[in-house]
C-alpha cells in the first residue's frame, strides 16, 4: 500500500507556509551580495574579505546540518525550524550594527545557523506528508517559492539600501524575518494528523549519533555527495558573491543596475526550481537530470572564463542560464533522499545538504582567494580575476561529474508503489 497524498487544502496550507519561511533563508544567504561594493567602500573590505563573509554563512550553515538532522528526527521540523530562525533575526540586527569585518562575520555566522534548518526541515515535512514519487515535485515548489528571497535580495533590496542605507535595510529584514518565524510556528505541522511514523524520539544521544554514522556509511551516497558539493555552489558563487562585484568592477554598474541584472538571474533560479520539480518523473531518472544540468553549467562557466569582457547582455544571459541550471539541486536532493529509510530521513537529507553547503563555503572562499590574488590588495578586481574564478568553477564541476557517473540511479517509477 502506497502513501496517499493529503487533502488538497492541507497540502496547499503546508506548502504555502514552507515557501514563505524558506524565503528567509534564500534572502539572507544572498542579501549582502548586491550591497557588497558598498560594504567594501564603507568598511574597507577586500575581495578576500567578501569571500570570507559569504563563506562564514555557509560554514556555520553546514556545521549545523548534522545536529539539525538529529533534532529534526527527534523533535520534528516545527520546533527545530522555528527556534533556529531566531538566530537569523539576531544575525541581521548584528550585521546592521557591525563596524568591521569581525562583526560582519559573527553576524553572518548567526544568519547561517538560523537558516540552516529551513530547507532540510521543509524537505522532511515533504517526506512525511507526500508520496515518495511526488517528493521532488513538492520539494521543487517549496524551493521555487523560496527563491522569491533571491528576487528580494536583488533590485528590491538594492533599492531599499539606496533609500535608507544598507544598515537600516538589514534592520527591516530582521523585522520581516521575525514575523516569518511566527508564521513557521503557527503553520508548520510535522506530519499528517493521526499518522503513526517511525521516529527517533526514544533514541539516546548515542543512538542518534550512530544513526548519523549509518547515514554516512550508505554505500551509494558517496557520488551523490560529490556532485552536491559542487553543483549548487557554482550558481551561488555568481548570485551570492561575485556577480554584483564583477558588474561593478568590470562594467561600472551602480547598485540599481547591478540589482536589475541579478534580478534576472534570480527569476531564472525561481523558474529552474519550479521546472526541475517534475522533471525526474517526466524522464524517470534523477541521475540523468543532474548529469545533463551540471554539464551545461560547466559549459556556461567555461564561456565566461574564455570571453574577454563580453557584452553586458551576454553576461546577463549567461547569469540567467547558470541560475536556471542551479535548479537541478531539486533532482539532486531527491536522488539523495531516495537512498535513506524513513527513520533516517532527517539525518539523510541533512547529510546531503551538509555536502552542498560545505561546497558553497569552500568554493566561495577558494574563489575569493583567486579574485583577491588579482586585486593586489585593493577593493576592486580586473576582469581576468573573475575569468580565472569562473574557469576554476568549471574545472571543479567537471571533476565532480566524473565521480557522480558512478552513482546508482534511483528512478521515481520505482518509488511509486513503495510505502515510506
Amino acid at each position: 500500500m502506497s502513501k496517499q497524498p493529503p487533502p488538497k487544502a492541507a497540502a496547499v496550507r503546508i506548502v504555502a507556509t514552507l515557501c514563505s519561511v524558506y524565503v528567509v533563508s534564500q534572502f539572507f544567504r544572498a542579501s549582502h551580495a548586491v550591497v557588497a561594493p558598498d560594504l567594501a567602500r564603507d568598511l574597507m573590505l577586500t575581495p578576500g574579505d567578501l569571500g570570507l563573509l559569504t563563506g562564514a554563512f555557509f560554514v556555520s550553515f553546514g556545521a549545523a546540518q548534522i545536529p539539525i538532522g538529529m533534532l529534526l528526527d527527534r523533535f520534528g521540523p516545527r520546533r527545530t525550524v522555528s527556534s533556529l530562525l531566531l538566530f537569523a533575526v539576531a544575525g541581521a540586527v548584528l550585521f546592521a550594527r557591525a563596524d568591521g569585518l569581525a562583526g560582519l562575520t559573527v553576524a553572518r555566522i548567526c544568519m547561517g545557523i538560523g537558516c540552516a534548518g529551513v530547507l532540510v526541515g521543509s524537505l522532511v515535512v515533504c517526506a512525511r506528508w507526500f508520496p515518495p514519487d511526488r517528493y521532488a515535485t513538492f520539494a521543487g515548489i517549496i524551493i521555487g517559492g523560496g527563491e522569491t528571497g533571491h528576487l528580494l535580495a536583488a533590485t528590491p533590496f538594492a533599492s531599499l539600501a539606496e533609500s535608507v542605507g544598507w544598515r537600516n535595510a538589514f534592520l527591516i529584514a530582521a523585522g520581516v524575518a521575525a514575523v516569518l518565524t511566527v508564521v513557521a510556528w503557527i503553520g508548520v505541522r510535522d506530519a499528517p494528523p493521526g499518522e503513526t511514523r517511525e521516529s527517533s524520539a526514544g533514541e539516546s544521544l548515542g543512538d542518534m549519533l550512530r544513526g548519523v554514522g549509518e547515514a554516512l556509511r550508505m554505500p551509494a551516497i558517496g557520488p551523490v555527495l560529490a556532485i552536491a558539493f559542487v553543483g549548487y555552489s557554482s550558481a551561488l558563487c555568481v548570485f551570492g558573491l561575485w556577480g554584483a562585484p564583477m558588474l561593478n568592477d568590470v562594467y561600472g554598474l551602480d547598485a540599481i543596475a547591478r540589482g536589475n541584472v541579478m534580478l534576472v538571474m534570480a527569476a531564472a533560479m525561481l523558474a529552474g526550481s519550479l521546472s526541475y520539480g517534475p522533471m525526474d518523473r517526466r524522464f524517470d531518472t534523477r541521475k540523468g537530470v543532474v548529469m545533463v544540468s551540471c554539464g551545461a553549467l560547466a559549459t556556461a562557466f567555461l564561456i565566461l572564463a574564455l570571453l574577454d569582457r563580453p557584452p553586458l547582455w551576454a553576461v546577463t544571459g549567461l547569469f540567467a542560464v547558470i541560475g536556471y541550471l542551479g535548479g537541478h539541486r531539486v533532482a539532486m536532493m531527491a536522488h539523495g533522499r531516495s537512498l535513506f529509510p524513513a527513520r533516517l530521513v532527517g539525518r539523510g537529507i541533512t547529510t546531503v545538504n551538509t555536502s552542498m553547503v560545505a561546497g558553497v563555503a569552500v568554493m566561495q572562499i577558494a574563489t575569493g582567494l583567486i579574485v583577491g590574488g588579482f586585486a593586489d590588495g585593493g577593493s576592486t578586481a580586473p576582469a581576468i580575476a573573475y575569468r580565472a574564478a569562473f574557469g576554476f568553477i568549471a574545472c571543479v564541476l567537471i571533476a565532480a561529474m566524473v565521480v557522480y557517473r558512478r552513482a546508482e540511479d534511483r528512478k521515481p517509477s520505482e518509488d511509486a508503489g513503495r510505502l515510506e
